[in-house]
């Protein structure tokens, strides 16, 4: 008998085959899971009752997940609350673009790992903080009123001033100005007296380049100005993309063969850095290599590359020029500007085209250094080169006031020589215009036994903020308490009379022919800044004699002078990890007849 109820009776279980229930006639009854097929039991049948309730157990979850969805959404769509509660709200609060008039407190600082505090930040002077900016009309077109450049009171001490010239009323300063670089010779002189050959000068590029010398990068100024002219007035041949650069950056060949690379201004002369923003990760800013280039010359160095600012049309000067790859990137943007990417590292994307109004586009034009093969340089890691690290901020040199002691004056490489004092000279001047990205130095190596310098290049990231004074950079001056006298003497000379250091500044910076270069507000930075280096020689005078600090080379004799020698032809010459590093073929030297 097949029955397919499963009655429960005394002496059974359904649950267990082996205790079946027994029906009223006696016979044993099988469970619904154990029905009979053709005389044979089979389990497979009963799976079906266990399917059925898997396929509700489904419909609840996706009906529980749904609810759970739409609920997500409509929250995420009802309007925020600006209030304590609000995620921007520390921002809205933010004491930095607050318009306050002195320096915001900084919090007591009890960490040794970490060193000193790092700067001070200066609220008032703040621009406009913003991820990006739309780009604007180059300012030399727009041809309005700017206002007083000078309308500031800069912060000078004449206490501190009194100070200093008690401190160095016996050096000697002109005289040891002549023995600063006793042997002040060109590369075209060099090489007609060393090996009887001359350079050919038939342009602005090869007289510059016959110009360099083992004291200057340039030394005739109606030559650097001829130079200067044909940058910016000089048509354009051709236009390709710079290799190897983290921004974007052109190599311009104009019609007499000869190039100079171009930076595309990326934002308004008021834009500042992000306050968030690395000092390696900051967009280059193209006045910041021209205004450099000037500051370099008023301050008496002559050791920045020369560079000029230069409008050019996107359509006719760079497009209708440019190579295959590189007019692949150009574009109509929806503002009907013409526009273009070229291919870098960082930024090379529609989001930061370079894009013109409609397609004149002002920038930078830097001159190519000789070739390397004709004027070989060196390439040195510095001493003070920074983390670049987001996780290990700070390096040895800013946690250890005793790092130039220890680790840079103990180092045959600068033990003896120019070296160090020069780049006391570097630090100083970034300072100055606030720069932080200073990784790596380039000498000219060609001047045989004459001591060369630095070159003071890659300065694209300099006049990023107003409001903040990064004194780390000052450090080499502070811990090393070395300074050249010509440095010094001008320094001196700007300090005691206000407002010198930027008037001489703009002055120069007028005759650009994009002017205006900077934006007034980073004038009194500029009279800032210069206070604290003044200050910062008060207190090394306080610690050691005028007589040891004040010096054109310094020597340690602790270190065999013949060690600085051995450790110069080994000293780390790595190539410098950046685009800046620009060469130019020089012309073929010729033997003198």
């Amino acid at each position: 008998m097949t029955i397919l109820d499963r009655p429960r009776l005394p002496g059974g279980s359904s649950d267990n085959p082996s205790k079946l229930p027994v029906a009223l006639d006696g016979t044993e009854v099988l469970p619904q899971k154990y029905i009979t097929i053709g005389g044979r039991t089979s389990p497979l049948l009963g799976a079906r009752s266990w399917v059925r309730k898997m396929r509700f157990n489904l419909k609840r979850i996706f009906v529980l997940c749904f609810v759970v969805f739409c609920t997500t959404l409509v929250i995420l769509s009802l309007p925020r609350d600006r209030s304590e509660g609000y995620v921007g709200a520390d921002f809205d609060k933010d004491p930095q673009f607050a318009n306050a008039a002195k320096p915001e407190a900084r919090l007591p600082y009890d960490d040794k790992k970490r060193g000193p505090p790092r700067g001070r930040v200066y609220p008032k002077g703040a621009g406009e903080q913003m991820t990006f900016q739309k780009q604007p009309n180059p300012p030399s077109l727009l041809r309005k009123d700017y206002g007083d450049p000078f309308d500031f009171q800069p912060p000078h001490d004449q206490t501190v001033l009194k100070r200093i010239y008690e401190a160095v009323k016996r050096v000697d300063f002109d005289g040891m100005a002549k023995q600063e670089c006793p042997t002040n010779v060109t590369l075209k002189e060099f090489w007609l007296q060393s090996e009887g050959r001359h350079v050919t000068a038939t342009d602005s590029w090869e007289r510059f380049y016959s110009q360099i010398s083992s004291c200057e990068v340039y030394r005739d100024d109606q030559v650097l100005e001829g130079l200067l002219r044909d940058l910016n007035k000089m048509p354009i041949r051709n236009v390709h993309i710079m290799d190897g650069g983290t921004q974007v950056k052109l190599v311009f060949t104009f019609e007499n063969g000869k190039q100079a690379v171009f930076k595309p201004m990326r934002y308004g002369r008021e834009y500042e850095s992000d306050v968030n923003h690395f000092y390696f990760s900051d967009f280059e800013r193209h006045h910041a290599e021209i205004a450099t280039f000037h500051l370099d010359k008023i301050l008496g160095y002559r050791r920045a590359v020369p560079t000029v600012g230069r409008i050019v049309n996107i359509t006719s000067e760079l497009y209708d020029h440019a190579e295959k790859k590189l007019k692949k990137t150009f574009f109509i943007s929806p503002a009907k500007n013409r526009c273009f990417v070229s291919r870098c590292d960082y930024y090379c994307d529609t989001t930061h085209a370079i894009c013109g109004l409609p397609d004149l586009k002002e920038g930078s034009l830097q001159v190519f250094l000789p070739d390397e093969g004709s004027v070989p340089r060196k390439h040195n890691r510095s001493p003070y080169r920074r983390t670049y690290s987001k996780k290990n901020q700070l390096a040895e040199w800013q946690t250890n006031m005793d790092y130039c002691a220890t680790q840079v004056k103990s180092k045959p490489v600068y033990a003896h020589g120019r070296k160090l004092v020069d780049l006391i000279d570097l630090h100083i001047m970034d300072y100055l215009i606030g720069n932080q990205d200073r990784h790596h130095y380039e000498s000219f190596n060609v001047f045989g036994n004459i001591p060369s310098y630095a070159i003071h290049l890659d300065n694209g990231r300099a006049f990023g903020r107003t409001d903040f004074d990064d004194h780390d950079i000052l450090l080499p001056l502070k811990q090393c308490c070395l300074i050249r006298p010509r440095t010094l003497q001008t320094l001196l000379n700007f300090y005691a009379t206000p407002q010198s250091l930027t008037k001489s500044l703009h002055d120069s910076l007028s005759r650009d022919p994009a002017h205006p270069i900077l934006a007034f507000k980073h004038y009194p930075a500029l009279e800032r800044r210069l206070h604290d280096v003044m200050m910062a020689i008060d207190g090394c005078l306080k610690k050691v004699p005028a007589s040891a600090m004040v010096v054109n080379d310094y020597h340690n004799h602790e270190v065999e002078d013949t060690q600085a020698e051995e450790d110069s032809k080994s000293e780390d010459t790595e190539p410098a990890a950046d685009p800046n590093r620009q060469e130019a073929q020089l012309p073929p030297a010729q033997p003198a007849n």
